[in-house]
């Protein structure tokens, strides 16, 4: 059989991707492997919604250039967001890559090999307009699933490539995305997470008349599937419509992410967000009311072109006063084809690391007096694992998306458990079965 390595980096949509080709060279007659020197194929799906994370990506292939030497016959793979951005400057760049593969050409990876084998280098990056329908997917977890059900981005961030890499908003079709979880609830699957880069602006090209709020009243009346999740959320879509829904119904995860970015009006308007502090304030006002025990996360850039020490202390403010549950906090970096790099005001490297640390430093205080003032109350966890040293040291998320560790005995992975809060730390938090 022939073995196959996939390393994946980035967003949760990028690991769903993995998922789906690895579904499709297991049909291809693959068997997977964690160990690079016996694979006879080696995918990284790459992401390049940072610079970091880009240059990390391209310096695991300078790695494999052994292994090529000692297996001539191995297929190496470059695939992911930062395929679809550098496309053939790739081949030029790496002389071990045998294909380069963007995201939306997933669906064409067996005719990709069949060139490869002919020895050719293959680029495939097409700018495909339409959203492809569900793949095979070899999924990591057992109980728990990602569904893509939108792509792409119609917003134009202005520090932001998704537009370039994902391309333009479309979405699946609703019965296609029903039958798919049908499928998931009926192979036991208990929890779904339902992905987009603006998930909540689903249906919007769509023929059939269907927004995001009708989609999850329709899911969760699938029997089977206890928990729906969903991200990457746009503040410009949390609609009353949406909260109605999100606060009706108990199957649906009382967890939103929510990117803010900045809490400066000055900044948001040249990241040209398409909303104003006030507004995102009134936003989270708006679920708040609906829900109090809502969990709110969100994403934040520091040192964008222009930003100001005063700037800063806005994004320090909107920390303290929505009290986030979580934050994914990063330096601002270039990215090519967008028009941020253009802009004057570049803050220089170290003091950006300064700005990052103090948002950071905020917010940790936050996360942990927000899970301390869960101790004693009593959370359903969807147990998820145990621990690789102790079969009866359990893990598994809260409703809220806060993961919870504790003992007990028996089997439990994939079920329901009510567990009581004992103590809350920075990431998560320690309980005992009730």
């Amino acid at each position: 059989m022939k073995k196959l390595f996939i390393k994946s980096f980035g967003c949760q949509m990028n690991e769903h991707d993995a998922e789906q080709m690895t579904g499709i060279l297991l049909k291809e007659g693959y068997t997977l492997t964690q160990k690079q020197d016996e694979a006879d194929m080696i995918i990284m799906n790459t992401c390049s919604i940072r610079d970091k994370a880009e240059q990390k990506a391209y310096s695991e292939f300078g790695k494999l250039d052994g292994l090529k030497k000692a297996n001539p016959g191995l297929i190496i793979g470059f695939t992911g967001c930062v395929a679809q951005q550098e496309g053939k400057k790739i081949l030029q760049r790496i002389s071990n890559v045998d294909f380069v593969m963007g995201p939306r050409d997933i669906s064409h990876l067996p005719d990709l090999i069949e060139r490869v084998a002919r020895k050719e280098r293959v680029v495939s990056t097409s700018d495909d307009a339409t959203i492809a329908p569900s793949r095979p997917s070899s999924r990591k977890d057992e109980f728990k699933a990602w569904i893509t059900i939108m792509e792409g981005c119609d917003f134009g961030c202005s520090y932001c490539v998704v537009p370039t890499t994902r391309g333009s908003e479309r979405s699946r079709p609703g019965r296609e995305i029903f039958h798919e979880v049908e499928g998931l609830a009926g192979e036991g699957f208990r929890e779904i997470t339902l992905l987009g880069q603006t998930v909540n602006a689903y249906g919007r090209n769509l023929d059939e008349i269907i927004d995001f709020p009708d989609l999850l009243g329709i899911l969760q009346k699938i029997p089977g599937i206890e928990r729906i999740r969903f991200m990457t959320s746009h503040p410009n879509h949390v609609t009353p419509k949406l909260i109605d829904v999100m606060s009706k119904h108990q199957k649906l995860c009382k967890h939103i992410h929510l990117p803010v970015q900045s809490g400066s009006n000055r900044v948001l308007e040249r990241m040209n967000r398409g909303y104003s502090r006030g507004a995102y304030l009134e936003k989270v006002n708006l679920l708040r009311e609906a829900m109090p025990a809502l969990s709110i996360t969100t994403d934040i850039i520091t040192g964008f072109p222009g930003e100001t020490e005063e700037d800063l202390k806005e994004t320090l403010n909107i920390l303290a006063l929505v009290e986030f549950d979580a934050i994914f906090a990063f330096k601002y970096s270039d990215r090519p084809n967008t028009t941020a790099p253009a802009m004057e005001g570049k803050i220089p490297e170290d003091e950006k690391s300064l700005r990052l640390a103090q948002v950071l430093e905020c917010q940790q205080f936050i996360s942990l007096k927000k899970n301390r003032g869960l101790i004693g109350t009593a959370q359903t966890v969807l147990v998820e694992g145990a621990g690789k040293n102790d079969p009866q040291r359990w893990f598994g998320r809260t409703d809220c998306n806060r993961m919870v560790h504790f003992n007990a005995p028996g089997s439990l992975k994939g079920k329901l458990v009510s567990v009581r809060i004992t103590d809350g730390r920075m990431a998560s938090l320690e309980g005992e079965i009730m």
